[in-house]
């Protein structure tokens, strides 16, 4: 009987595992966390408020505060190898910044460059072991700073048209984009072809707020994310080297502002902002799906397809060992369903996961509204959201798709759909 128990307990917790999804590891600080980076699996550092960079050497299951000479914002941070590392310091409210560098792991911290006239930004990136640049915002002109001796020595570098930085982005040598505030008061992308010698400003977006972040990867493929003029998502994506962009601000889960984007491949990647949205495509952004809903996020790094960490305010830290969990909808049938449904969730009760089918009729079907996202939300037993499972428009048919409670207590939990003139709302258990 007990190697029963063992066994199914055994059981329980490989499927817990399998399933899990962003979870938080223990967090030695409270400070807000602006900056993440793994040089390999298991080594890793994270920068923030008051001067703050963490290491860990064992995955994230234990974080070290290491002593800096600073007590500002370290916004940034980069490693080129185990022992050699650049951490940004910017506030923004007064433009004093600061680059420090470490040749033992992160043991000690020297400041190599300090700047009154400069805000720098979460950027930070080497083309080789010599050259590398961080950037931000100045009042008067643009901030890209350069180092040509591995970060020794640092000098501002001029950039026509452009104010602020915000992200910098080399995909080999030679070629680099980066992505800020233009000098016509526009989110701007600019792009150097001989290894950020000259930049010319490529492309201005009419009718937004800010570009926070960017990420290529290839020469042609990149996306910008951030905020548009109503104070919500900005999702643009290039398949030409920066010439023209698609909006794809259509295909996210919600309104919210991002802040940063992260990108494995064509088709993999995940976005981050505020009101605690974590969101991954698997399509190259034809679909964004929520994946997180609580916290508020500033830095993502994830060194593969499974094996990830993100950070944000209030020192929380999550990672995650399966992309973020199962956040696919499946089409499982080919039959075109004659009205709404939303079918009772199975197994229930449930631990920890368990599946949710839902079927959308024809489009000439009475209160079918063409173009309305499918949405499919799960609530704890006070009403407040949990989970967003699905966010996107859906042709007709009938639906699948997973939850994952892994992270939450056990409990009542209700799942609603709703699309154009329906809804409707179902009960589940969990129990762990």
């Amino acid at each position: 009987m007990k190697k029963l128990f063992f066994l199914l307990a055994a059981v329980l917790l490989a499927t817990a595992q399998l399933y899990s999804q962003w979870v938080q590891q223990p967090s030695p600080t409270t400070n807000g966390l602006e900056d993440v980076f793994f040089i390999n699996s298991s080594t890793g550092f994270i920068s923030g408020g008051s001067g703050l960079i963490m290491k860990t050497t064992n995955a994230g299951e234990n974080w070290v505060i290491q002593p800096t000479p600073v007590t500002i914002y370290v916004n940034g941070i980069y490693f080129l190898d185990l022992n050699t590392g650049i951490a940004v310091c910017g506030n923004y409210t007064n433009n004093n910044s600061a680059i420090l560098k470490t040749t033992n792991g992160g043991t000690n911290w020297v400041t190599k460059f300090t700047n009154t006239r400069i805000a720098l930004r979460q950027t930070i990136q080497f083309i080789n072991p010599n050259t590398g640049y961080t950037a931000g915002w100045s009042q008067n002109d643009s901030a890209l700073v350069k180092t040509t001796n591995g970060g020794e020595t640092w000098q501002r570098v001029y950039v026509s048209g452009m104010i602020g930085i915000d992200k910098i982005n080399f995909i080999d040598e030679n070629t680099g984009y980066m992505v800020g505030y233009g000098m016509d008061s526009k989110p701007s992308v600019a792009k150097t072809t001989n290894g950020g010698l000259n930049w010319t400003k490529i492309y201005s977006h009419s009718n937004a707020i800010m570009y926070m972040s960017m990420c290529f990867i290839n020469l042609n493929t990149g996306w910008v994310v951030g905020i548009n003029s109503m104070n919500r998502s900005l999702i643009q994506k290039t398949t030409n080297a920066g010439v023209n962009w698609v909006d794809q601000v259509n295909q996210h889960p919600a309104n919210w502002e991002l802040y940063n984007i992260a990108m494995i491949n064509e088709n993999t990647g995940w976005i981050i902002g505020d009101a605690g949205q974590i969101a991954k495509t698997t399509n190259g952004g034809t679909n964004w799906r929520a994946q997180v809903n609580s916290g508020y996020w500033w830095g993502i790094d994830m060194v593969s397809s499974d094996t990830g960490w993100i950070v944000g305010e209030g020192g929380v830290i999550l990672k995650t060992v399966n992309g973020g969990g199962p956040v696919s909808v499946q089409n499982i049938s080919t039959e075109v369903p004659s009205a709404y449904s939303l079918s009772q969730n199975y197994p229930n009760p449930f631990n920890p996961v368990t599946k949710i089918k839902f079927s959308i009729p024809s489009l000439s079907s009475p209160n079918v509204s063409i173009g309305d996202p499918v949405v499919l939300k799960v609530f704890d037993i006070t009403g407040r959201e949990v989970q967003t499972l699905v966010n996107e428009r859906l042709q007709p048919g009938t639906y699948e798709t997973t939850f994952d409670g892994s992270s939450l207590n056990s409990g009542v939990y209700f799942y609603k759909l709703s699309t154009g003139d329906f809804s409707e709302t179902k009960k589940m258990l969990m129990i762990k």
